[in-house]
């Protein structure tokens, strides 16, 4: 998994890639957490967490994106789709 994970580090800096904010805010939202515990999570603002879920442009840093995947539980698919749109060739 570890290698995965340098993987799509690896890919996320060479392209332009787009994140799936609905997914994002629809897993959230499973686990019951608002943009403030998620923030709070994350170490960051609650403002700055608003911006990157609202907007695609605002991408999460490679760090944030393991802590979210660790949090919520994701699979690999998880994070393709929703930090990459699905675009990942080997997930």
């Amino acid at each position: 998994i570890t290698i995965c994970l340098i993987e799509l580090c690896i890919y996320k800096l060479k392209g332009e890639l787009s994140m799936n904010v609905r997914k994002l805010k629809a897993k959230r939202v499973e686990f019951g957490l608002s943009q403030k515990d998620l923030a709070k999570v994350l170490g960051i603002s609650t403002k700055t967490m608003c911006i990157k879920e609202c907007d695609n442009r605002n991408r999460f840093t490679f760090d944030e994106i393991i802590t979210i995947a660790r949090e919520f539980r994701l699979s690999l698919k998880d994070i393709n789709d929703i930090f990459f749109d699905g675009k990942l060739p080997f997930v």
